[in-house]
């Protein structure tokens, strides 16, 4: 693992506060979120939430809880004399045994905790993560808790820098992306604000609210564009006038939208566009066609924003939209091709997911 203390010492400081938090929209464990987790709060740094799964365990089963962590959240070390499993369900996770390397933990990822051996587990610092904690031999095994983490030793187990010093109109068009495809606009409306501050021009947002409607739809897209309407009339109010920036280009007339689309993706993604169609795209010719035509050529074409910041834009929308996982692996690819990096895209990522 590497080190990034000075920055996971910032997050902490963000994340970590004793107020209430609530996680985004994007985070949906399937199992109850439950109710914080009071009785054990002071073996925990952060804030964590506990819901129990298995109520007459005590009586004929095995105790089995959803153990949810706010970013930044991790228990103390401890032990457990009959072992532990756990289960981890939704979010990005740490696990780490004393003396050895910290443990990456993602949804479907499981965890065998051997009798009487030192560890902890929690969420990684910017993202939430929950794991079902399933206690064995529960007749005969104690529990005992043991110090804290450290800030070091927590830092040291971040499985890459939460976040790179992004650009600032970079952070707001990851941010805005991220929020407004996640529907949340409350979060939208105050990245807007960032993003006009930050030197974004207001083409330039309705560009990336606009490609929304290819990743998210056209509701949160309208959403999107109502809530900026009402920002800049806001701002309007406030004598703050905005520069428009460059506006978008038309496709010529005649242009083969197909064959545009088709030669953008394939630069996009390092792909031949001759290459044969895949299985998909035999099987939903009229879904292969509104790609590459709507969104690979009319979008892409119109410039106002880059290809570099269109993908990155694309990266941060998937990134808040459940079940799109596949794509944003893609996307990300597509991103990096454009000159962007891995600890860069991380920062999208967590700027879109970021309340």
């Amino acid at each position: 693992m590497r080190r990034f203390v000075p920055l996971v010492a910032l997050l902490l400081a963000l994340f970590t506060k004793g107020t209430a938090m609530t996680p985004p929209t994007d985070f949906n464990p399937v199992f109850p979120f439950g109710e914080p987790n009071v009785a054990y709060a002071r073996y925990f740094r952060g804030q964590s939430f506990l819901a129990p799964l298995t109520p007459s365990a005590a009586r004929h089963g095995v105790p089995i809880a959803n153990v949810t962590f706010a970013p930044g959240c991790r228990n103390h070390w401890h032990r457990h004399t009959g072992g532990q499993i756990l289960l981890c369900v939704a979010g990005e996770g740490l696990y780490q045994e004393r003396g050895k390397a910290a443990r990456r933990l993602l949804p479907g990822d499981v965890v065998e905790i051997p009798p009487d051996t030192d560890h902890w587990h929690g969420a990684v610092a910017d993202r939430w993560f929950s794991h079902l904690s399933v206690e064995c031999h529960p007749e005969s095994n104690q529990n005992t808790w043991l110090e804290p983490v450290s800030d070091a030793d927590y830092a040291a187990a971040q499985p890459r820098p939460a976040a790179v010093a992004l650009s600032a109109p970079d952070a707001a068009l990851a941010r805005l992306s991220g929020r407004a495809s996640a529907g949340d606009i409350p979060g939208l409306e105050r990245a807007l604000e960032a993003g006009l501050d930050a030197g974004l021009t207001v083409n330039a947002i309705k560009e990336a609210l606009l490609q929304l409607y290819a990743y998210a739809g056209f509701p949160r897209c309208l959403n999107a564009n109502a809530a900026f309407a009402r920002v800049l009339a806001a701002r309007r109010a406030r004598g703050v006038t905005d520069p428009e920036g460059p506006a978008p280009r038309a496709l010529p007339e005649g242009t083969d939208r197909e064959r545009l689309g088709r030669e953008t993706r394939a630069r996009l993604f390092g792909s031949d566009p001759e290459a044969p169609e895949a299985e998909w795209q035999r099987f939903a010719p009229g879904a292969e066609r509104f790609l590459k035509e709507h969104l690979f050529a009319d979008l892409f074409a119109r410039g106002v924003l880059s290809e570099r910041e269109r993908e990155l834009c694309t990266v941060a929308m998937l990134a808040a939209l459940p079940g799109a996982e596949a794509q944003l692996t893609a996307h990300r690819g597509a991103a990096e091709r454009q000159g962007l990096t891995a600890a860069e895209l991380d920062a999208v990522e967590a700027a879109a997911r970021a309340q």
